[in-house]
């Protein structure tokens, strides 16, 4: 508690008067020996919740427990109740501060803010309906309390228990339903996708004076969801008008200008926005992602004359190799990010990639390498080597590789199945099973791996049922993954069941893959049941980056 109550500041400054007028602070009666009287039980107060702020100060545990302990047995006003849970809810000490809220609450039955702390005590330790159950209970006296039908609707959403939450906002009549409780509501509903129910609560918000900016905020990001880029641009246009230094709402109202094909609105809205660096750089960055490479260049040359912040020589890079198709220059640009500039690692990257497009990819082998020795722990560093050394069919280099990581992150799955894949494309099947099964064992959820086994199990012919179950869990963990979906696909064909392999294959290209072994089954599945037009779609579809191309023109001349 801070010294805010009016009533209990008052009696600290008289205290503390009496005090000064006696010259000694220590000679103050111990409770147990004052005499009777409101000012001697008040003056105790004071004195004990001095020492409590003293020690808390200090961090002196004992000596701040030890004057809680005496002021809650001087019938204390509600704040000090309130200041000794808070004092054992962030000491982890949640049943005691549960015990001081009960005594609380039975003498002052109607400070809802003890209410709320004994909740937040259940809450902490996960007992959702217990939480409820307290503010459930303050409601059989208040029934009509906005406050209390708020709190366990926010009990709830902050569980994620949507439906529950939208139930509870929704018991405040709406005579008594606050802009706040409504805004919440909206907040659960937009997580329930009803848009149109959360919307009818946000414009209830906004249609009072002095609505908060955050319900404008939310507007504008529900019609973003409905993709009502007019009303969405509106609501960002009252958000700027209100709060014109709000730098999200300008670049949002510049995304959806520039979404909207309104060019001139949205470089406009750069001109007039807020005067930074920053919002000039994060606006050129939304002109590049959308597409508007030119107009974005002319808004980071000014900072590139400058050399000044170096990232902006990343952005450029990027306008360069998308828009200018000119990969040297891209690499050029990307040279004047200095090392100890965060953008460097991701310059990294780029260079890398760069290299990699322009043939040279032992060139950006050695860049990465380069980079490594200056931070042998990066792990970003050490991964992107393994990759470019398997893109350059090197293997055993990228064993090497994978092997340094894991002396650092041993247990790492992550690393661990990277490690198993190269040993896949070694040939030495029996270790990389071995590698993957063990990650399994450690965390049967881990997708990839599970993934892995049930396709290596099925195309070796062993045990077909447990990697039947082995993929479909993979599928049921991360759902819409092409390439799951083609091994349980291809699973399912093993096992003589078309029928579901071509569900499954069909799911696999629908999401949209140009993984030419997944077409290659496609063509296979087809073929099986007799449907030679789809085959040979997806035959000539797998001809492209296929590592066999001779094996697919003979699969299609066999058609």
């Amino acid at each position: 508690m801070r010294t805010n109550n009016k009533r209990l500041r008052s009696v600290i400054i008289f205290c503390c008067a009496l005090l000064l007028a006696s010259g000694c602070a220590t000679t103050m009666p111990e409770t147990q020996s004052a005499p009777s009287g409101i000012l001697n039980t008040e003056a105790a107060t004071t004195y004990y919740y001095l020492l409590f702020e003293d020690a808390s100060r200090e961090n002196d545990y004992s000596g701040a427990e030890n004057a809680l302990t005496k002021l809650l047995t001087l019938s204390p006003p509600p704040e000090i109740y309130i200041e000794a849970i808070n004092f054992y809810l962030r000491n982890d000490k949640t049943l005691t501060a549960r015990k001081i809220a009960t005594k609380g609450t039975k003498a002052f039955p109607d400070n809802f803010q003890m209410v709320l702390l004994k909740a937040e005590s259940y809450r902490l330790e996960n007992k959702l309906d217990e939480a409820v159950g307290v503010v459930r209970k303050y409601l059989e006296d208040h029934s009509q309390s906005d406050d209390a039908f708020r709190a366990i609707g926010l009990l709830y959403f902050d569980s994620e228990k949507y439906p529950e939450a939208v139930d509870a906002f929704r018991e405040s009549k709406e005579a008594h339903r606050s802009p706040i409780t409504r805004l919440f509501l909206a907040k659960a509903l937009i997580q329930l996708k009803k848009y149109d129910d959360a919307e009818k609560e946000l414009l209830a918000v906004t249609d009072q004076k002095d609505t908060s900016l955050e319900a404008w905020s939310e507007l504008a990001r529900l019609y973003e969801r409905k993709q009502d880029y007019v009303l969405a641009e509106q609501a960002y246009e009252q958000l700027i008008t209100v709060d014109t230094s709000n730098e999200v709402s300008w670049l949002r109202l510049i995304n959806l200008n520039l979404k909207l094909n309104h060019l001139a609105k949205a470089l406009e809205l750069v001109e007039i926005g807020p005067d930074s660096d920053d919002f000039t750089l994060e606006a050129a960055t939304i002109f590049i992602n959308e597409g508007f490479y030119k107009e974005a260049k002319v808004m980071l040359e000014p900072f590139a004359k400058a050399k000044q912040p170096a990232e902006v020589f990343f952005h450029l890079a990027l306008i360069a190799f998308e828009y200018e198709k000119d990969l040297n220059k891209a690499l050029k640009l990307l040279n004047n990010i200095p090392r100890d500039n965060p953008s460097w690692t991701k310059s990294l990257e780029f260079r890398s990639r760069l290299l990699y497009e322009l043939g040279k990819t032992d060139e950006a082998i050695k860049l990465v390498q380069s980079a490594r020795k200056h931070d042998p722990r990066s792990r970003f560093i050490l991964e992107l080597e393994t990759e470019l050394l398997m893109v350059a069919k090197r293997p055993k280099d990228a064993l090497k590789t994978i092997n340094s990581a894991l002396t650092i992150w041993p247990n790492d799955q992550e690393l661990l199945f990277t490690k198993g894949s190269i040993y896949h494309s070694l040939g030495d099947k029996k270790r990389a099973l071995e590698i993957m099964e063990q990650i399994i064992s450690d965390d049967p959820e881990y997708f990839k791996a599970l993934n892995f086994v049930g396709y290596t199990l099925a195309e070796m012919g062993k045990d077909l049922d447990r990697a039947l179950v082995l993929v479909r869990t993979a599928a049921n963990l991360a759902p819409g993954q092409p390439y799951i979906l083609d091994s349980l696909a291809w699973v399912y064909f093993l096992r003589d069941d078309y029928k579901n392999a071509w569900t499954y294959i069909t799911q696999a290209v629908t999401l949209g893959t140009s993984d030419p072994a997944i077409w290659e089954h496609y063509g296979d599945i087809a073929k099986k049941r007799g449907n030679k037009t789809e085959a040979r779609k997806g035959y000539t579809r797998a001809l492209n980056g296929h590592s066999n191309p001779e094996l697919i023109k003979q699969k299609l001349k066999e058609l």
